[in-house]
């Protein structure tokens, strides 16, 4: 039997075949000769952005995530309806942040290039910045998207892998967007920054079996620590950061974190639980160098921004990011 190197390698290696095939005419440079100059126009909001509120750089980070899940990443969760039924108006994505960014971004770039660069460009190039303003690797983004114009939350609910997933679970909602679990071991990194709210969690803490019992696989201290600080497992107003070692940098402290039996989310802990997942997490928390994992991170976030990308004659591009679908 190929040891659990050997299968991640294979794995590996599937996983760049399959962002080939993922890729459809995105590419590097896209808006060089139609604006020339955007990504420093939206890098140059974002800096002012950021330092009035650095905790919006984990916001855009996970907006991203939660775009690209569902549809594509084709900024359809920017779409609104009056019934209460886009991608927006779904549980897990009630407590995202970073709307009103992108529309101010997307009214500065509209204001050089009108009716030029996409919404959904506008937040992988904002991603990649969160990333790169919490001391993460930079790194080129690959342009030419088109927005979408279909947002149903039902597809939301379906598709955006569960916070309390196995990594068997959440591998499955990898691969049918063409990720691996590579990929999923190191996007889920991306909580590295940024918090989380209570109920996202408190299940582990004061009811994980039913009977009102705690996770035993959690880090004792760690244990104590959250129900001191949710007090129950409905206090949505108390947020926790992702990392426990370092909460808005962007390095190693998540592996760090998840190997110490500290990893927040249940998904979060199932990573060290799995002979893949955990082989990397495992290498990755006593890393020297967070070297390897940043350039993994740009593979996957540029797998992952291939995602269902509407090219060419399809899609559209609108003035207005957050129009509604109804």
């Amino acid at each position: 039997m190929a040891s659990s190197s050997t299968r991640f390698l294979i794995l590996v290696a599937a996983a760049s075949l399959l962002a080939s095939f993922a890729r459809a005419e995105l590419q590097y440079d896209f808006y060089n000769t139609s604006c020339p100059g955007v990504e420093t126009v939206v890098r140059d909001a974002l800096n002012a952005t950021f330092a009035a509120d650095s905790t919006i750089r984990s916001g855009l980070l996970r907006f991203h995530f939660h775009d690209c899940f569902v549809r594509g990443c084709d900024a359809s969760i920017m779409l609104q309806s009056h019934n209460g039924t886009a991608e927006k108006d779904a549980n897990p994505n009630l407590t995202l942040r970073g709307y009103e960014v992108i529309e101010a971004i997307k009214a500065k770039v509209e204001a050089v290039c009108p009716l030029v660069v996409s919404c959904a460009d506008i937040m992988a190039m904002a991603a990649r910045d969160a990333v790169y303003f919490s001391e993460g690797p930079d790194y080129q983004v690959e342009t030419g998207r088109r927005d979408g114009n279909v947002s149903m939350m039902e597809e939301a609910l379906s598709d955006l892998p569960p916070a309390n997933g196995n990594v068997s679970v959440l591998t499955k909602f990898f691969a049918v967007k063409n990720l691996t679990i590579k990929d999923l071991v190191v996007l889920s990194a991306a909580h590295t920054i940024g918090v989380s709210h209570c109920p996202s969690f408190s299940h582990r803490v004061y009811n994980y079996t039913g009977v009102g019992d705690e996770d035993p696989s959690m880090e004792a201290e760690y244990g104590q620590s959250l129900n001191a600080s949710c007090g129950g497992l409905d206090n949505v107003a108390t947020v926790v950061p992702l990392d426990a070692v370092t909460t808005e940098k962007f390095d190693l402290g998540y592996y760090q974190s998840v190997h110490a039996g500290k990893g927040l989310l249940q998904s979060d802990d199932a990573l060290r639980h799995d002979s893949l997942t955990g082989a990397y997490v495992g290498v990755m928390s006593n890393a020297s160098s967070p070297d390897t994992f940043f350039a993994d991170f740009v593979v996957s976030m540029i797998n992952m921004g291939r995602i269902g990308a509407l090219t060419g004659t399809d899609g559209e591009i609108r003035k207005t990011c957050g129009i509604y679908v109804d």
